[in-house]
């Protein structure tokens, strides 16, 4: 029943900070949300921001593992995978963003904390991708390369067709540019892929 409750909450929060963002997310609204009464919630959180910070965390981490680990856990075929899931829309939420993109420019200028977790996760984000291409090189489908900076252009083109699709109202931006940004990738195939 505990974790129940953390789960509501953190879902609950994340949702609500996700829509509104943080400063606009009311606790009592978060409550209602989740069916939970506020002292509960200090069962588990100290306050609202100890709260969001741990449903900012857990969530992305949840939908980027989601999205992701399988490719990295996976026997090969590690680009045609990380295409057909950067081309997917299931999970994508063109009208709300990204939510990384949304609390980094929300939150990053206004609190440390905020700025430091919003780094971490970054930082996790791209060290994901650049694992996928990593593992790509070492199975000879990918030429040797600038993984980081290559894992570094992908997230920020990823981010930015988000921001796009978000900013025309239209998800078809999103789809063009992660079309090319597959072609540019496919510029790194290693002749073995290609053959």
């Amino acid at each position: 029943m505990k974790e129940n409750t953390r789960q509501r909450l953190i879902d609950a929060t994340f949702d609500e900070v996700y829509s509104i963002g943080y400063q606009g997310a009311a606790l009592n609204d978060i409550l209602a949300k989740a069916g939970v009464h506020k002292g509960s919630m200090y069962h588990f959180f100290a306050n609202k921001k100890e709260m969001a910070l741990a449903a900012i965390c857990e969530k992305i981490d949840e939908r980027f593992d989601l999205r992701y680990q399988s490719i990295v856990n996976g026997k090969g075929g590690y680009l045609e995978n990380f295409f057909a899931v950067i081309r997917e829309s299931e999970g994508r939420d063109f009208k709300r963003g990204c939510p990384i993109a949304n609390i980094v420019q929300e939150m990053s200028n206004v609190d440390e904390d905020f700025n430091a977790t919003m780094k971490e996760i970054y930082a996790h984000f791209r060290m994901g991708f650049k694992t996928i291409f990593d593992k790509a090189v070492e199975a000879g489908e990918l030429k040797a390369c600038d993984t980081a900076k290559l894992a570094l252009f992908t997230a920020s083109t990823l981010e930015g067709a988000l921001l796009s699709a978000k900013a025309s109202g239209n998800p078809q931006d999103y789809f063009d540019s992660v079309e090319m940004l597959i072609e540019y990738i496919r510029g790194f195939e290693s002749e073995k892929s290609l053959s």
